[in-house]
């Protein structure tokens, strides 16, 4: 008699075991089904914007966004996907600046958004896919804030400055850049009190002055008060 109970309950423990285990199966496949599915959208939006960038907005016909993507879009980043009405809403146009290799005329600059969660705000890009993009933490970078002025370490490439705005405070920045290694290094930093200065009434590359090799002035606006700060690159 107990041998057969024992042999039922076996059964029965059996039996709901792999009801429950093809229940399990199911619904992991149906996760996964998801996931893929999700990935595979957030993917396809990726190329479409990659696309409308590429061919709506900047005309692009020498691979500028193909090669820019290739460089900084991560696989292990995620997909951050844009709305292509909102890119084309935003995208403020190209702007001609002085060449940033000494021996080049002019250089071409836009800005883009990020596109992953690893970059934390916009970036400066260029016509020239040989300079890297100068990367910032801000989401209010507009082509008019970019500038080049001289080569103050005398390396044949210019240094580049924008004027840095977190979009809601009155203080804002102005930053100094040079291309060392294939990366754009910060070697100064300025206040930008705007209820002090004007931005609108100034050339950026004025606020900034070569006094010799390695060595620049940059003009900080704050709290009423102007005043020159000397910087020597190290």
């Amino acid at each position: 008699m107990n041998r057969n109970i024992i042999i039922i309950l076996t059964l029965l423990i059996l039996i709901v075991s792999c009801k429950f285990k093809k229940k399990t199966d199911i619904v992991d496949t149906q996760r996964t089904n998801n996931s893929v599915s999700k990935n595979d959208s957030l993917t396809y939006t990726l190329i479409s914007n990659k696309q409308y960038f590429k061919d709506s907005l900047l005309k692009d016909k020498t691979g500028i966004v193909e090669t820019y993507f290739s460089l900084y879009q991560s696989d292990t980043c995620g997909i951050l996907a844009n709305k292509n009405s909102k890119l084309k809403e935003e995208f403020e146009g190209i702007r001609i600046v002085k060449g940033i290799k000494t021996n080049k005329k002019n250089d071409t600059v836009f800005v883009m958004p990020n596109f992953n969660y690893c970059d934390d705000g916009e970036s400066y890009y260029f016509y020239d896919k040989y300079l890297p993009r100068l990367q910032t933490d801000s989401f209010c970078c507009h082509p008019e804030n970019f500038f080049v002025y001289k080569d103050i370490d005398e390396d044949g490439f210019n240094e580049v400055g924008i004027f840095y705005s977190s979009c809601l405070s009155r203080y804002k920045s102005l930053r100094i850049y040079s291309l060392k290694k294939n990366t754009w290094n910060e070697i100064g930093i300025a206040s930008f009190d705007i209820m002090t200065k004007d931005p609108t009434k100034v050339k950026f590359d004025n606020l900034v002055k070569k006094i010799g090799k390695n060595k620049f002035q940059i003009c900080n606006f704050y709290e009423g008060q102007t005043e020159w700060k000397t910087i020597e690159m190290k």
